[in-house]
């Protein structure tokens, strides 16, 4: 039951803005005995456990993590309904709904990660009041799990941190971070793959060595993405189109879809200013928006399990936001066709 109190204390101190020495002397002990409790080392006294849970505006129950575990379904059922609530409901009531889950899960790193995600997606895509606020509030939200115990998520939050950061222009705090990540390890999932091989559990070898194979396959269009970046940043359009071509090739051969084939070409073509090839490629990509989960389909993929509610829906209301607010867009932006095209994305599945 204690062994997850030390996050819990170091949450709802950060969140107070208060110091461990201010922790001890409010409780009589010593500074360097509360710090024993956030890393582990110890824990309270059963006598102070309600004087600290007041202390830090919260109860003995959340202090102890008496709250079951959530479980992977419920974790992306929440994530579904937070996504669609926000246009439902609006930013501000989804929010808190994220604020008040967390406080009920304090320990669930998943949770926070994921909602904390979801929402900081939104937040970029909008302007908003009291956007700072909730922009501190995600952050630290990210900082939470970043400084966690699952290693996984841990990277995961580290590098969503860094992106706001990079953002936001604050390269030395982004640069900590990164120093702070550990270098790349051996990636425990081949071994595993060759585990079910001896075992003949074949599916279950097809589908690890799958997912790696998704995995990097993004990876790459990714890497490619932010070379052509740089090179537009730098008008090298023609050396740029040569990685676009590349990228549209890698796409398509491994089932990714024309919306991730054309995005490339497309970043080129609105550097460029080329009306014409802007929306000729945005068109092509919206038209083929609803074969974005084709991978489903692909028989490169065939071992990979896919939810039936893949949150399609969602995910294309995304795009028609991003579309609708990215200046680079503004050139085309009152043209008839441009505004066919977004008609596109606008009906109803």
């Amino acid at each position: 039951m204690f062994m997850k109190i030390n996050k819990v204390i170091r949450k709802y101190r950060k969140e107070q803005n208060l110091t461990q020495e201010q922790i001890a002397n409010y409780l009589g002990v010593t500074a360097p005995a509360v710090n024993k409790w956030e890393n582990g080392i110890s824990y309270p006294d059963i006598t102070l456990l309600a004087p600290l849970a007041r202390f830090l505006k919260t109860d003995t129950d959340t202090l102890l993590s008496f709250h079951d575990e959530l479980t992977d379904m419920e974790i992306n059922n929440i994530v579904r309904e937070i996504s669609t609530e926000i246009t439902t409901h609006g930013y501000q009531a989804s929010f808190e709904k994220v604020s008040n889950l967390i406080k009920e899960y304090p320990n669930c790193d998943k949770l926070i990660l994921f909602t904390a995600q979801i929402l900081n997606a939104y937040l970029t895509m909008q302007d908003m009041e009291n956007h700072e606020r909730y922009k501190k509030q995600i952050m630290a939200w990210f900082e939470t799990v970043a400084f966690g115990t699952e290693i996984e998520l841990a990277d995961m939050a580290t590098a969503s941190l860094c992106q706001s950061y990079i953002a936001n222009g604050d390269y030395e705090e982004s640069q900590k971070l990164l120093d702070n990540i550990p270098p790349m390890g051996f990636d425990k999932r081949i071994m595993q793959a060759n585990l079910y091989s001896s075992q003949e559990k074949y599916d279950e070898a097809y589908e690890i060595h799958e997912k790696i194979l998704y995995q990097n396959v993004n990876g790459i269009i990714s890497s490619l993405m932010q070379i052509i970046q740089l090179m537009c940043k730098q008008k090298e359009y023609d050396n740029a189109m040569i990685y676009a071509k590349a990228s549209r090739v890698v796409a398509e051969n491994f089932d990714l879809g024309q919306y991730i084939a054309g995005s490339s070409e497309l970043m080129i073509a609105l550097e460029m200013k080329n009306k014409d090839e802007s929306l000729r490629l945005l068109e092509d990509m919206v038209t083929d928006i609803n074969k974005m989960y084709c991978i489903k389909n692909s028989k490169l993929y065939q071992h990979m399990k896919f939810k039936e509610e893949c949150g399609f829906s969602e995910i294309k209301n995304m795009i028609n936001k991003s579309l609708e607010k990215d200046k680079q867009l503004d050139f085309i932006r009152q043209e008839p066709e441009f505004l066919r095209i977004m008609s596109k994305l606008s009906v109803e599945e």
